[in-house]
């Protein structure tokens, strides 16, 4: 059976470091620093656990990190933030154009086809 952790399927077959870095919110750095915290070996699988190994996986990953649902929260409110502020980078994301200053002229095609669209309900 697949473990899941933050609402993310981790894959029995996979190397646990790896899988953990699946979780939005974690990296494969963040994944390895996990796996030895709690000491997992770097080549043990998903399959391999146990029970408590698990256990102190999902209490460190609720105690330090802002993962999954609540990171993406996170993120869109503190565009929501900007955006309500007026500020340049809030206008550039209500806009859909490249927020940290790239040049629009050649590159950005996507944003600007996106710009089309309400990215964010901000009135």
């Amino acid at each position: 059976m697949p473990l899941v952790i933050a609402k993310t399927v981790l894959p029995d077959a996979s190397k646990f470091y790896l899988a953990v870095g699946r979780i939005f919110g974690i990296g494969r750095a963040q994944g390895l620093a996990i796996a030895e915290e709690v000491g997992i070996s770097k080549e043990a699988r998903v399959a391999d656990l146990k029970a408590h190994h698990v256990q102190q996986v999902v209490a460190l990953i609720n105690e330090r990190y802002k993962v999954g649902d609540e990171l993406k929260r996170s993120i869109r409110d503190d565009i929501v933030r900007l955006i309500e502020a007026k500020t340049f980078r809030g206008r550039r994301h209500s806009l859909g154009l490249p927020v940290r200053g790239q040049k629009t002229s050649s590159n950005a095609q996507t944003a600007r086809k996106f710009k089309r669209h309400q990215l964010y309900d901000v009135k």
